[in-house]
């Protein structure tokens, strides 16, 4: 699943599909990698991976394309084009005038690129190894002392801004394309005001994109949800009204939770009470040699937590299926916790609201701030989320389930859906009643409300604000 985009092929990728990408790039993929080219003289539009259109269900990545390169060709805006798109892609557009490279809404299809500046040419990858081979680069120091720190306090780790192991290096964040043959960066969202919405005007919309989302991945491909007793899976559960019995539903156990935990219970009793089939994937901690070298290998700095149970995914269902979740639905919940009203968002603000307090994130996190400039209305720490936790740790944990599953979905990885979503007012997307998040499951689905969202989310916050103040401690006291 992985890809490669240089003024050459490297050497040991002979058996990689290859494609050239205007008259200056080469592009080679792995043969489990969708690529597809569209040309229509004098613009080419290339996908890598998949494209999905809720208004149209039944359009493949080629008629997708196609209509793309058409209303390219009638002076419409690019990226207004692709904002209704969703699915796992990046899409390179040459005009042959210049070739543009964006990745999809949260940047789930990762680009890391090498700063030309720095190399004199300008290489594109799925994960940064695979250019520091091509260009002979070195792990920078500052980097590694970073994440060996950061894995010492969280086994989640992941990258601030558009930081990668190596100084040469950056990650395309979501929001921005990057144009190839300059090398340079640009960000093109947001750009308009914040679009405020009641709750009654968004709900009809928002719920067709889901439905239309839903519909569309069904449509490419086996689909296998995951289920849990939280509020994501639950809304993604009720788009799949129109399409439920065609799909696999599954819940993860792990060795520490017991049959009753909520993630279990909840999901089995509901998916009983619908007539909806429910797999258990018990995680187990055994793991081959040859999984782990896949999966150590498919990205630096993999989360060593994530092996034995995506071993045990991969033994259930055996790459056959693509793995449906909720992630990405956090940018609109308000996930980290608002300033008081004199309090400025700045980089020491964003290392402790995500535990970075190292002076590696504050430079990163600082460079993130410069260039945000003006969120046009949207709240700063929801731009954040988007950019950084989606687009460096859960687009990072993408990379690592595809050595399991035939293919990741996400069906809030979409553009204008997330922009509807956060057009509603954040008191009513936001704990303790999400009230946006009732609404659409009513609008959906009503039966999927017959069990309780989250009982014991209450104590699970209480603990993990204790957990929160430990860790800010244990700081204090090796400082």
């Amino acid at each position: 699943m992985q890809f490669i985009l240089g003024p050459r092929i490297p050497a040991g990728f002979s058996d990689w599909q290859q494609l050239g990408v205007g008259e200056t790039f080469h592009l080679i993929a792995h043969s489990d990698l969708n690529v597809e080219q569209v040309e229509r003289d004098p613009v080419s539009i290339t996908v890598i991976g998949y494209l999905l259109d809720p208004r149209h269900p039944h359009a493949s990545n080629a008629d997708i394309l196609d209509k793309l390169i058409t209303s390219i060709e009638q002076g419409g805006d690019l990226f207004e084009i692709v904002a209704p798109l969703g699915g796992r892609w990046v899409l390179l557009v040459n005009d042959r005038q210049s070739t543009r490279l964006l990745g999809d809404a949260t940047g789930l299809r990762q680009v890391f690129y090498a700063d030309k500046r720095q190399t004199g040419e300008l290489w594109c990858a799925s994960q940064p190894g695979h250019i520091a081979k091509a260009l002979n680069l070195e792990m920078d120091p500052d980097a590694l002392d970073f994440i060996e720190w950061f894995q010492s306090q969280s086994p989640e780790s992941w990258w601030p801004g558009d930081s990668s192991p190596y100084r040469e290096v950056r990650r395309l964040l979501p929001n921005r394309y990057l144009e190839l043959q300059t090398g340079e960066v640009h960000r093109f969202w947001p750009r308009e005001s914040f679009p405020g919405r009641s709750l009654d005007d968004a709900v009809g919309g928002i719920a067709e994109t889901l439905t239309g989302m839903m519909q569309s991945a069904a449509n490419r491909f086996d689909l296998a949800v995951a289920m849990s007793a939280g509020w994501d899976s639950r809304l993604m559960l009720a788009a799949c009204q129109p399409i439920a019995r065609e799909l696999s539903y599954y819940t993860a156990r792990r060795p520490d939770m017991a049959w009753t935990h909520m993630d279990v219970r909840i999901p089995e009793r509901l998916l009983v009470k619908l007539e909806l089939p429910h797999d258990i994937i018990e995680h187990g901690t055994e793991v081959t040699p040859e999984f782990a070298g896949v999966f150590n290998s498919n990205m630096p700095f993999a989360h060593p937590t994530r092996l034995a149970p995506l071993q045990s995914e991969l033994n259930y269902y055996g790459r056959k299926k693509v793995g449906v979740t909720g992630n990405v639905s956090e940018v609109v919940r308000c996930y980290y916790r608002r300033p008081e009203p004199t309090q400025t968002i700045t980089a020491e603000y964003l290392m402790t609201a995500t535990g970075m307090e190292h002076p590696f994130a504050r430079k990163y996190f600082a460079a993130w701030l410069d260039d945000a400039g003006d969120p046009h209305g949207y709240n700063m720490l929801d731009l954040f989320y988007w950019e950084q936790r989606t687009g460096s740790w859960f687009a990072h944990n993408c990379l690592e389930f595809d050595a399991a599953w035939q293919e990741i979905f996400i069906p809030f990885n979409n553009r204008q859906l997330l922009v509807d979503m956060l057009a509603v007012d954040e008191d009513l997307r936001k704990a303790p009643d999400f009230e946006l998040y009732r609404q659409l499951m009513l609008a959906l689905w009503p039966e999927v409300l017959c069990e309780p969202i989250n009982p014991t989310a209450k104590r699970k916050g209480i603990r993990r604000y204790l957990r929160a103040i430990a860790r800010r401690v244990r700081r204090l006291v090796r400082r």
